[in-house]
């Protein structure tokens, strides 16, 4: 994350035990400097900059803050280690449940752990939410990058959603469904429990409610809030087999400390699972899939009566929903014959300006997968011209018969990038760039990132970055680093 001169960088051992946090003063791109580094416990789920400072919302198991033992170590049977259990908990003190840390200096030696977060200032949930610890630690990127921890609350994590004043944490607990061993298993899919934390000055959050949903997240864009009120898209599963799944999008309001839902609108994609996710101002749009793609408009004006002013199916599905404009939805997803079969990666371009009448206005067929369709990371939209990067792996999937796949023209079995241009109300295909560096060395390390500086495209692989005239696609010059054996040679293209 990049304020100013001051650069953040989080980076996760293998193992996932800690998360190391870089902060760096870029002010001479030529000779960075390295300000402090810091180790803080946990696996990172999300990271968010407000204003200058960094929050990054972590998650730690607390079966291993403890040494607590197995039935399956030596001399231990159930009932034994089941007591020595006991006992290592009631030895221990609160601050032996607590998330740690500690200094990295810059010759690489380290310093003294210590407890980052208070017990004072972390929640329990009325409903078992997991046997973990997740916190919010926050960092001032213009004073000395200390990571200090604001809040938490006893829940494993799984998907963050921030707005500026608010983080809702979101996660499933998954022994929901048979949670002891003397007790049947629950033929209901599991809820999702989600938690929300107030974000205030200098650094500072706060515990504000808990609540639950039926059903599970698609992702960070399944959360959206909105004047106070969160609204949730879900798809619910029954586990018993006596039903289709269904999707639904629910409003909460926290009240005390509950997230209490205050309005529903259930029934969307009967039998389908949610492959995309956009709330804009009071309009939500979700899309459903299984043969067809239902495109569904909800008015959430009235956020105790949402209801569903419009809806547009067609083959295929979009996966991801970008706005690139006063009422037009840019979709990636993918294009898919009737019977549901997907034929590669597709640009959809959607009409919303009138919610009771969505229109597909322009689709490109592009064939492939793209990481795009589950990272929005991966995709670029530059409203300047309307330029359109995505990455493309080519292969998985042929386009329909006939169809000229855009992603064809890629050079390197690796894949490349794919670039559009939104002109007025038509996609158009403009090229693509290629992963040219070390051709043919039989790695997978595909170009994975683009972004516009200037008049240039940067896209960005695991071992090289090039640099791409925006206008001809020509390419000026490239770099590349390390051994590509370090770099994602896990699959091999030969």
């Amino acid at each position: 994350m990049l304020d100013g001169a001051r650069l953040l960088v989080a980076t996760q051992p293998y193992t996932g035990i800690d998360t190391v946090v870089s902060l760096y003063d870029v002010s001479d791109v030529n000779t960075p400097i390295l300000l402090r580094r810091s180790h803080v416990e946990g696996r990172l789920i999300a990271a968010r900059a407000i204003d200058g400072t960094a929050r990054l919302v972590l998650t730690t198991s607390l079966a291993a803050r403890l040494p607590f033992v197995r039935p399956d170590q030596f001399g231990l049977d159930e009932d034994r280690a089941l007591a020595r259990n006991k006992e290592i908990i009631s030895q221990s003190i609160a601050a032996d449940w607590m998330p740690r840390s500690f200094e990295e200096g810059i010759d690489g030696s380290f310093g003294d752990i210590s407890t980052t977060l208070d017990c004072s200032s972390v929640a329990a949930p009325s409903e078992f939410a997991g046997l973990g610890l997740s916190w919010i630690a926050s960092i001032d990127l213009h004073g000395d990058g200390n990571a200090i921890g604001s809040a938490g609350i006893v829940s494993n994590g799984d998907t963050v959603y921030a707005s500026t004043t608010s983080i809702y944490l979101a996660t499933v607990s998954w022994d929901w469904y048979q949670p002891q061993t003397d007790t049947p298993p629950n033929p209901e899919a599991p809820p999702t429990l989600i938690h929300m934390f107030s974000l205030g000055a200098n650094g500072t959050a706060s515990y504000v409610a808990s609540g639950e949903v039926p059903g599970h997240l698609l992702n960070q864009f399944s959360m959206s809030e909105y004047n106070g009120d969160l609204r949730v898209a879900t798809t619910t599963d029954n586990w018993s087999g006596t039903r289709s799944s269904t999707s639904a999008v629910r409003v909460l309001r926290p009240v005390a400390n509950e997230l209490v839902q205050i309005g529903m609108i259930d029934g969307l994609g009967d039998g389908e699972q949610i492959y995309a996710v956009r709330f804009l101002g009071t309009q939500g749009y979700v899309v459903t899939f299984r043969q067809t793609d239902p495109l569904y408009v909800i008015d959430l004006t009235d956020p105790t009566l949402p209801v569903v002013s419009g809806q547009l199916k067609i083959p295929g599905y979009s996966a991801y929903l970008h706005p690139v404009g006063d009422g037009l939805l840019l979709g990636v997803g993918q294009d898919a014959s009737d019977s549901g079969r997907v034929q590669g990666t597709q640009l959809s371009l959607f009409d919303v300006s009138d919610p009771s009448n969505p229109q597909r206005l322009s689709t490109l067929a592009i064939g492939g997968s793209s990481d795009a369709e589950w990272d929005h990371h991966a995709f670029l939209y530059w409203p300047e011209d309307g330029t359109i990067v995505l990455p493309v792996s080519p292969g998985w999937n042929n386009c329909g018969f006939a169809v000229d796949c855009l992603a064809g023209s890629l050079t390197n079995p690796v894949g490349g990038v794919i670039v559009a241009q939104l002109q007025g109300t038509e996609l158009v295909g403009r090229g693509t760039i290629s992963s040219e560096s070390r051709l043919n060395n039989g790695c997978w390390n595909p170009l994975q990132r683009s972004i516009a500086i200037g008049t240039e495209l940067v896209t960005v692989g695991l071992d090289e970055m090039q640099f791409t005239d925006r206008a001809t696609l020509d390419t000026r010059a490239s770099v590349e680093w390390g051994d590509p054996q370090q770099y994602g040679c896990y699959w091999y293209t030969d």
